[in-house]
């Protein structure tokens, strides 16, 4: 009897474990990488409502975007390793260090440069009605919290923070 007991016991515990692997892989579903989620213009495509040709230019640009992405990627890892072999070589060498900090640095900035290019271009395509919604779309992501500075004391997390509470006072 107890062992009969026993076993619906762990047949049942068994189905519901197997439910739950099932709905969460289901429900939760492997996070895109950076670069897949830029090459999917779905959602901006929905957002904007874009017209077919609209679509197949953004997919182009967002193609190009994402090629150049992944070499400036490339290029600021390898200056990330060089740099740290630099910070533990002996003898230390300030020179050497200064000149891959810049190149990191040039290589941030040229990405960064690369992403406002390429909003310029996608602005470029969109008719009046939808270049008006997607500058608000900018807007509203760049006047949120950068991510980097969220925590430091100093940067736009904390401007943004202290805006939310005044806006509840507000309220």
């Amino acid at each position: 009897m107890k062992t009969k007991a026993f076993l619906l016991l762990a047949v049942a515990l068994t189905s519901l474990l197997a439910g739950y692997a099932v709905a969460h892989r289901l429900a939760c579903p492997t996070p895109r990488s950076d670069l897949e989620r830029l090459q999917d213009v779905s959602h901006l495509a929905k957002a904007l409502d874009l017209r077919p040709e609209q679509v197949k230019t953004m997919e182009s640009l967002q193609s190009r975007l994402c090629t150049q992405v992944a070499a400036y990627c490339a290029r600021h890892c390898a200056c990330r390793k060089e740099l740290a072999g630099a910070l533990v070589a002996e003898p230390f060498d300030p020179a050497r260090t200064r000149e891959l900090q810049e190149s990191l640095c040039r290589s941030y900035a040229d990405s960064e440069m690369l992403a406002i290019e390429h909003i310029r271009n996608l602005r470029g395509i969109l008719d009046v009605r939808q270049r008006a919604k997607f500058d608000r779309m900018i807007k509203e992501s760049m006047a949120g919290s950068c991510g980097e500075c969220t925590n430091c004391g100093s940067g736009c997390g904390q401007s943004e923070q202290a805006g939310n509470v005044k806006t509840q006072e507000a309220k």
